[in-house]
């Protein structure tokens, strides 16, 4: 996985940042509200590697459906 792929699928909703070293987050371009937080949705979701954060990235996008 590359950063420039996990980008184009999520790049319009989180913003990704980090390294290899240090490891990588994504936080939401627009917060969700408590009520979807108390769902299990998440505003930051991180990953040790790219494509950690994009298993991560997949299981929110899967949640957020299940609304």
């Amino acid at each position: 996985m590359r950063l420039s792929e996990l980008a184009e699928r999520y790049g319009r909703r989180w913003d990704i940042t980090g390294s290899d070293v240090e490891g990588w987050t994504a936080v939401r371009r627009q917060l969700v509200r408590q009520e979807a937080l108390d769902r299990g949705l998440s505003n930051v979701r991180c990953g040790n590697t790219l494509a950690d954060l994009a298993v991560r990235l997949k299981e929110e996008e899967e949640s957020e459906w299940k609304r």
